[in-house]
């Protein structure tokens, strides 16, 4: 393959020309366009505030605010009432599974809690049909 200089070959002719005179008063029109000038403002840099300033402030508040986060779903705690409601509607724990899961010391405060008189027992096993269980 030959080497191409372009020197030696003839010049393509481009397809745009320049109007007579175009770039002779183009700088003063440019000029007449723009906008007056005005003098600079200067903002002196002891009175801006810092951005590491923000930058700080930001992660205050960041961190201030996952730590409440944290704080208040690690103290959430059910009550007395929404731990029945759970216990009775979901009736794949059975009384099994929860003797199971009781040591003593719970026991004993389910005892104290739990106030039965004579006659609530008596009601309770009048109401129940005790004679149908075979041993």
């Amino acid at each position: 393959m030959e080497p191409f200089k372009l020197d030696n070959h003839p010049k393509i002719k481009p397809g745009f020309k320049t109007p007579e005179g175009y770039f002779d008063g183009l700088t003063e029109k440019i000029m007449q366009g723009l906008p007056e000038r005005h003098e600079a403002r200067v903002v002196p840099l002891y009175r801006r505030t810092p951005v590491w300033l923000s930058a700080v402030a930001a992660i205050f508040i960041i961190a201030l605010s996952l730590s409440l986060y944290f704080r208040m779903d690690a103290t959430a705690q059910p009550d007395e009432a929404a731990i029945e409601n759970y216990l009775v509607y979901h009736t794949n724990i059975n009384s099994y599974d929860l003797m199971q899961n009781l040591d003593a010391t719970d026991i004993k405060e389910l005892e104290q809690s739990i106030a039965l008189s004579d006659e609530a027992i008596e009601d309770y096993l009048s109401t129940q049909n005790t004679y149908d269980y075979e041993n």
